[in-house]
């Protein structure tokens, strides 16, 4: 007999720590498995950065806890998380673009350092995939010299950029960004055509780039942790 697969991300009864618009604590129980992608309605932005922080080991629950790759975020080193975390690929805006680097930088700095490519592959694929979220090539100027426009765009490519293990969404800019539904949907389906797994945290599920996923599970975080929803 198999044994079932073992999930990608696995949140276990996982606190969040304190809402911005709730004054209950709120313990999640999440499964992602390899293969799949998860819509998760968040309300309050706090709320969703807090939520990425914990499935990407940045923040330990309170109780609870968040594996990754079935090892549990918090019985790892410092050194050990970062490794791991190396497999993720995160679409946000937030702790991104470092004052010290390019946006360039900023995107092919984890592929360079931390995997054995050729450079010349990678600026290939982070070309592609620019052109692919409607950049004509890599933003080369620092964030502040840099269009918001093309930062949203070039938070996608350095999400997707390596084929990482699980990619996690979290960009409110997206949602109000129609020409950005197609080619995020491409992406997505290309990500879990070659057996990644997709968590996008949206701020409504009615989102336009949103609309255009075919997801397995669908959630909406309350005060009662994640509850299970039907898309309309």
């Amino acid at each position: 007999m198999a044994r079932p697969a073992r999930s990608i991300l696995s949140l276990q009864a996982a606190t969040l720590g304190e809402r911005q618009l709730s004054t209950t604590t709120t313990r999640i129980d999440l499964e992602l498995p390899r293969g799949g992608a998860t819509l998760v309605q968040v309300d309050d932005e706090i709320d969703a950065v807090a939520l990425v922080d914990l499935c990407i080991g940045l923040a330990a629950p309170t109780d609870g806890q968040v594996r990754f790759l079935g090892v549990d975020w918090q019985a790892r080193g410092a050194r050990e998380r970062l490794t791991r975390r190396r497999r993720i690929g995160t679409v946000v805006q937030t702790h991104v673009w470092p004052a010290h680097m390019s946006v360039l930088e900023s995107v092919l700095v984890a592929r360079f350092y931390h995997f054995d490519r050729p450079r010349e592959e990678v600026i290939a694929e982070a070309t592609a995939l620019a052109r692919l979220f409607g950049l004509p090539g890599l933003p080369v100027g620092r964030r502040e010299t840099t269009p918001r426009r093309a930062l949203v765009r070039a938070a996608c490519v350095r999400g997707f950029l390596g084929a990482p293990d699980l990619i996690v969404v979290q960009d409110q800019s997206l949602e109000a960004t129609a020409d950005l539904a197609v080619p995020m949907a491409q992406a997505i389906a290309e990500a879990l055509d070659r057996g990644a797994t997709v968590l996008w945290i949206v701020e409504s599920l009615a989102a336009e780039a949103a609309r255009f996923v075919t997801a397995e599970q669908v959630f909406r975080l309350g005060d009662h942790g994640l509850v299970q929803v039907r898309r309309r």
